[in-house]
């Protein structure tokens, strides 16, 4: 049963008097120099496969060979083993993706931009406008529509694409389907359609509730339409009838094998399926914004936002392996290479002979933080109390509290952890018991610990809080004494090479509108006095790992990713399309670290 320790009360250790902070970061530091960094390591994107692109359609020809467009212009490749980027000829967003066969597949996409992959290369082609394309669809590899702004509609008999002839209009045509050459529907006139006879084009009304933005068939007898506020018509071939979804989010998509077997996606991940008679949800992890659906050979395939791709099953939609997406929290490497990170809805991933894996965490509790000693042993922690034990096996759960929200846990021994968490929470696991070391007076909230021995160990949190356990007690720690920070994390190599990484709230004594989110820093202890190496007005830090006393990584908001070396942080670039929030880095050497973040950001430096 958990216990409070009553001698285990603050005493002060001895502030910094009159901390000054530097203005540059050469003028503040003392470190060593330290070696040339290794030329051949770089930081490379390893989840999800679109690198942080959104994904904007997916096609083919069969369920283990197909493509999927994206922001930034690469398209996607499935072999029926897993997702992988592949290059075009451009880097103009693609907004959607038909084929006729594997070797005929057609990508559309902003300034007019159209791809042709004959199933082997891509390569462009004229499509006669400069306005975006928004969809593609065809009957046939010499009868494909594309639509876009400024109601363009542009056609490609198999030779060349050229313009066709609609009512007058500008608004921006967002999606395109048919049942045949001489039966075509297009979306973006609000809550009207265009449809194609194989003559001309015509407007034409609709019942739908709000405005439609996309359409789908079986064929011309069994065509459905979604859009906004959870608007859905159906037509019968003589007149459309409402069959609204039934809550008040934007669909993006609708696609099905079946007047019977329709599905509908949209924002916020939000998914439901028509039967004939009435739509119901459908259960998903997912929270992402989907925007394309599609299915062949008995698959249904979802892709959206960030990389997203899911897969339809008995349970539901999952994420297939390279479209992971849920947010991530914390990383921690183990002595011999494997990796784990843990994040929203009691994710729990790990990277293993080269392959990245969820595991069975038992829990839909959002995990926080992930420490162990060996691949074999190691401890998760998150909202609600929840404490996960890892045996090389699998996840073992252990209740330290009702109600807690533990932040971080470090374990020092198989038999040995800290953890803390909100309102001042820390806990001490020994002997398979945890037993609460919180002191009294402190109410705020604790984000992290960090231990060089069981004698030598860091808290730190909000409100400036620092506090440092020496084996006997607990000694509060004065890191700035001018200034208010949340303190997010506190990493080192020894007892006097020891790393924090804060959001600056200002000068001690602003309050209210005078206190103000303005950057971030790393402080550093030297075993003599904590100082700032790294202030920074743009972005919070709020991860730092050391890899030795002369490499250290940081990461943080605004896509921050930082690196130490040669006595100098540096901002690293390398990466695009990184989350704004880019959560945590661990490594094993100072050529070989993690970073995870939102939208299931993994990345990896190493040769």
């Amino acid at each position: 049963m958990p216990f409070r320790f009553p001698s285990f009360l603050p005493t002060i250790a001895h502030p910094l008097a009159g901390l000054a902070v530097c203005a540059a970061v050469a003028a503040c530091s003392n470190e060593s120099t330290a070696p040339p960094v290794d030329p051949a390591a770089q930081w490379r994107w390893m989840e999800p496969a679109a690198e942080g692109a959104t994904l904007t359609d997916v096609w083919g020809p069969t369920a283990d060979n197909l493509f999927a467009s994206t922001t930034g212009g690469a398209v996607l490749r499935y072999d029926g083993a897993g997702w992988r980027k592949t290059s075009t000829p451009t880097v103009e967003h693609l907004k959607a993706i038909w084929g006729s066969s594997g070797a005929n597949v057609i990508a559309v996409g902003d300034g007019g931009t159209i791809l042709r992959h004959d199933g082997t290369s891509w390569t462009p082609q004229s499509s006669g406008t400069l306005y975006d394309l928004s969809d593609v669809w065809g009957s046939a590899a010499n009868d494909v529509f594309a639509v876009g702004g400024k109601r363009n509609i542009v056609h490609f008999d198999g030779v060349s694409w050229s313009p066709m002839t609609v009512p007058a209009g500008d608004q921006m045509l967002t999606s395109v389907w048919g049942s045949g050459p001489s039966d075509v529907y297009v979306t973006g006139l609000g809550k009207n359609l265009l449809h194609y006879d194989g003559v001309s084009w015509s407007e034409i009304a609709t019942t739908a509730s709000f405005a439609l933005g996309a359409v789908w068939g079986v064929g011309p007898e069994d065509v459905f339409a979604v859009g906004g506020n959870g608007t859905a018509v159906y037509f019968d071939g003589l007149t459309w009838a409402p069959i609204d979804i039934g809550v008040s989010l934007f669909f993006s998509t609708v696609w099905g094998t079946s007047p019977t077997d329709v599905y509908a996606t949209g924002q916020g991940g939000v998914s439901y399926r028509w039967d004939g008679l009435a739509w119901s949800p459908i259960e998903t992890a997912n929270s992402k914004t989907m925007n394309r659906l599609f299915g062949a050979d008995g698959r249904v395939f979802a892709v959206g936002d960030f990389g997203t791709v899911l897969e339809l099953g008995p349970g539901g939609w999952s994420h297939m392996a390279g479209g992971f997406t849920l947010d991530l929290e914390d990383v921690w490497v183990s002595p011999r290479g494997e990796v784990f990170a843990v994040g929203d809805r009691g994710t729990i991933r790990r990277f293993q002979d080269g392959v990245w894996e969820s595991m069975p965490s038992g829990t839909t509790n959002r995990l926080r933080a992930v420490h162990g000693i060996e691949w074999n042993d190691a401890v998760a922690v998150g909202e609600n109390g929840t404490v996960l034990r890892f045996d090389g096996v699998g996840w073992t759960p252990g209740a330290a509290g009702p109600g807690y929200h533990i932040s971080d846990v470090w374990m020092l021994s198989s038999s040995d952890a800290f953890a803390v968490g909100e309102g001042g929470l820390i806990l001490r696991g020994q002997g398979g018991t945890w037993m609460d070391y919180s002191i009294p007076t402190i109410t705020d909230a604790l984000h992290a610990v960090w231990g060089a021995t069981p004698d030598d160990v860091y808290i730190v949190g909000a409100q400036s809080q620092a506090l440092k356990w020496n084996g006997v007690q607990w000694k509060l720690v004065t890191i700035d004494a001018n200034s208010v920070h949340i303190f997010h994390d506190v990493h080192g190599t020894a007892s006097n090479d020891v790393y924090v990484a804060t959001e600056y709230w200002g000068s001690v004594g602003l309050t209210g509108s005078g206190a103000q989110h303005l950057g971030g820093y790393i402080f550093h202890w030297d075993g003599t006095s904590w100082y700032p190496t790294y202030p920074n007005q743009g972005h919070d830090v709020l991860s730092v790992w050391a890899a030795s006393s002369n490499r250290v990584f940081a990461c943080g908001d605004a896509s921050s990713l930082l690196e130490w070396s040669s006595g100098t942080w540096t901002r690293i670039f390398d990466l695009q399309n990184l989350p704004t929030y880019v959560r945590s880095v661990w490594g094993t050497t100072a050529d070989d670290a993690f970073i995870v973040g939102d939208n299931g950001t993994v990345a990896r430096y190493s040769r």
